[in-house]
């Protein structure tokens, strides 16, 4: 059984890719085979292009694949944010852009007949803390100035709820996309790491598994920058969460404001987001500007980005899929400017700073002072011990054995620490993730801890 299996990996059988073992040309590049990336595949299958999707695991293995499969435009308190740092039409915008593609998926779904236990639902924000009230408040009058109705849990101080939104089976729905598109001729790729990206005049060479894959266009559609162009892996900061599938049931999608707490029904059960949580982790990013990066890297360089869905990926790949189709085949559309990649925001910084700064405290700082022993590392643990003046990560195996890395993580040098609840190395500044045994699980490292001896 795969590490980190989550409910919708245990429920439905992906289809299985060949690697890249040969030369290969196309005309489109998408790296990344998760919902972003899947979901433009879909968008461009029945144009006049050769498309290839490329994943360095398994299609939907990561981000996709562990998700709580919720559809809805009620993102959080983030149409509050964007109202207090940009502008309530900048508030506004976010959201049709999500209606719509709200509106795309439901109908991309009916089309095909999909199978994939999609269900319309509503969706809740709310909190029993007096603190927060004004918070849902602010949030409920912007939706009022949108001239959208909102709904009231009674069970809470304060909510606000809209109807109309859903959940699925993301994986079903993935699964089913790739059909069509392997119909229409797109090729997938699995176990295809992509370790650079070289312009070429006016081409791109692609590395991967020692072949090359040339193209014209090249579409980023990861969780994580894997490459330093536009600084966008600084831009970026990554968050993990604990789910649970349990048989308790609700009909609602619920989040709290004011403490870490989440429902969202499946088939059968629910999952649960909260603190005893510990059936599978997930990882997210966080755009330090409030809004995901989608868009070209820079003008005319046919070099595409999707980064940054903070939790909401679900409709905004779906936002990603058609504006990365439009900007390929140079068409209008009303989102263009407000995620292009283009600009950055620091005064929305300010949300995320005391994070960040602990974030490099704990992955440069902390573990310089304060490590453990030996003897202090039992079995089934890991951790980090200073020996003979240098830093090393240990883990203790079920016999005792200890098994030795370096403790620098391979892509920025940060210090990595041991995840108890998950059994894992994670890194505090980007989250890659290790197994107990240092190898890679999750980028952006693009390689695994380096082994030691003492």
């Amino acid at each position: 059984m795969r590490m980190n299996q989550s409910y919708w990996q245990k429920t439905v059988k992906m289809p299985e890719c060949p690697i890249v073992n040969t030369d290969l040309k196309a005309d489109i590049v998408i790296i990344g085979s998760g919902m972003a990336g899947v979901s433009l595949a879909y968008q461009l299958k029945d144009l006049p292009y050769r498309v290839i999707v490329v994943e360095k695991d398994m299609i939907g293995y990561h981000t996709s694949g562990h998700t709580t499969g919720k559809l809805t435009v009620l993102h959080g308190i983030n149409y509050d944010l964007l109202n207090k740092y940009y502008d309530i039409h900048y508030a506004y915008l976010y959201y049709l852009s999500n209606v719509e593609a709200l509106e795309t998926i439901k109908s991309i779904i009916e089309k095909e007949h999909i199978e994939c236990d999609f269900c319309e639902n509503e969706a809740y924000l709310y909190t029993n803390d007096p603190q927060y009230v004004p918070l849902i408040q602010d949030i409920e009058q912007l939706f009022h100035a949108f001239h959208v109705e909102t709904l009231k849990d009674p069970q809470y101080l304060e909510s606000i709820g809209l109807k109309h939104q859903a959940v699925f089976h993301p994986l079903k729905y993935i699964k089913a996309l790739v059909e069509k598109c392997q119909e229409s001729g797109v090729d997938f790729y699995e176990h295809s790491q992509v370790e650079r990206v070289i312009r070429n005049h006016n081409n791109y060479i692609l590395d991967v598994n020692h072949k090359q894959i040339e193209c014209q266009y090249v579409v980023h559609a990861t969780r994580y920058p894997f490459i330093k162009k536009g600084m966008f892996f600084a831009k970026i900061f990554q968050t993990k969460e604990n789910i649970d599938y349990r048989k308790q049931n609700g009909m609602k999608s619920l989040l709290s404001v004011d403490i870490h707490k989440s429902y969202r029904p499946v088939k059968d059960g629910g999952l649960y987001i909260d603190q005893e949580s510990q059936n599978w982790y997930a990882l997210d990013s966080v755009p330090l500007r409030g809004v995901p990066y989608i868009g070209e890297i820079k003008p005319d360089s046919k070099e595409y980005i999707i980064y940054g869905f903070q939790k909401w990926g679900m409709t905004l790949s779906q936002v990603a899929a058609t504006l990365i189709k439009d900007l390929i085949l140079k068409r209008e559309n009303a989102y263009k400017e407000l995620y292009s990649c283009q600009y950055f925001s620091f005064s929305f910084l300010k949300e995320y700073q005391r994070k960040i700064m602990n974030h490099y405290y704990m992955g440069f700082i902390k573990p310089r002072f304060d490590y453990l022993t030996m003897n202090e590392i039992h079995k089934e643990e890991g951790g980090i011990v200073r020996y003979h003046g240098k830093l090393l990560a240990i883990y203790k195996d079920k016999q005792g054995l200890c098994h030795v890395f370096s403790p620098y993580c391979p892509h920025m040098k940060c210090i990595i620490q041991f995840d108890k609840k998950n059994k894992i190395w994670i890194c505090p500044c980007h989250q890659s993730t290790y197994d107990v045994y240092g190898r890679k699980l999750d980028g952006p490292s693009l390689k695994s801890l380096k082994k030691k001896k003492i």
